[in-house]
């Protein structure tokens, strides 16, 4: 079946349309048989062209990488939005990437990349945009150590993340252990033991939070059976 052609009214640059040709290549051929004349021809343009807009064949796949993060940025933004608590949201975010970054090639061949991938300019500013928030309020509100930037604060957790998923054991377990062991004795306001006390309590009151809600829908169910 011939590749779908990425129509130019779709919005963007030529370069954004050769990046979203790029992204649908690899997943139909994946990252090993990609290629920019196919590329090209998907965007439609001449492969001339593409090798101006994007540079090399590994250079493209960065940018494929880096428009797939978006996307699970936003999902992690999603899932951080369902918990209270700096602690519980970083956690979630933490397991929620743990577990999808792996499953996608292009990102995990960028993560393999680790000095490089750790301090692009994009990955930083998508990591503000997702924690930067998140890991403010958490200054604001004691919890989390101030003698730090925030761009140092975000730095600590892109690396985090990435040696995370590229762990061979990324089971729910082991990222609670790496959470509460590594990540929040090192963000943490108050330092040593009582950082585990404040994952244990951020923890805690992120299941009576989900308690609760579960309490008010049976509530409302036995109304409604009356």
């Amino acid at each position: 079946m011939a590749p779908t052609e990425i129509a130019s009214n779709e919005g963007g640059t030529v370069r954004d349309r050769l990046i979203r040709a790029a992204d649908a290549e690899v997943t139909e051929r994946g990252i090993d048989a990609v290629q920019m004349e196919a590329v090209a021809h998907r965007a439609g343009v001449s492969r001339a062209t593409a090798f101006r807009q994007l540079g090399s064949i590994s250079e493209m796949l960065v940018q494929v990488a880096l428009l797939r993060s978006r996307r699970y940025v936003a999902a992690a933004e999603a899932v951080m939005a369902t918990k209270k608590g700096v602690f519980a949201k970083l956690e979630a975010a933490l397991l929620y990437t743990t577990h999808r970054l792996p499953t996608d090639p292009s990102v995990t061949a960028f993560i393999a990349q680790r000095s490089a991938s750790v301090h692009h300019p994009m990955v930083h500013r998508m990591a503000i945009e997702a924690m930067g928030t998140v890991l403010r309020d958490g200054q604001t509100s004691g919890d989390i150590r101030t003698d730090l930037t925030l761009d140092d604060l975000v730095d600590f957790m892109v690396e985090q993340t990435y040696l995370a998923a590229d762990e061979i054991d990324r089971s729910d377990a082991a990222v609670h252990r790496r959470f509460r062991n590594f990540i929040v004795p090192a963000l943490s306001a108050t330092r040593g033991s009582a950082g585990e006390r404040l994952a244990l309590a951020s923890e805690a009151e992120d299941a009576v939070a989900t308690a609760i809600d579960a309490l008010t829908d049976l509530a409302v169910h036995l109304r409604c059976n009356r």
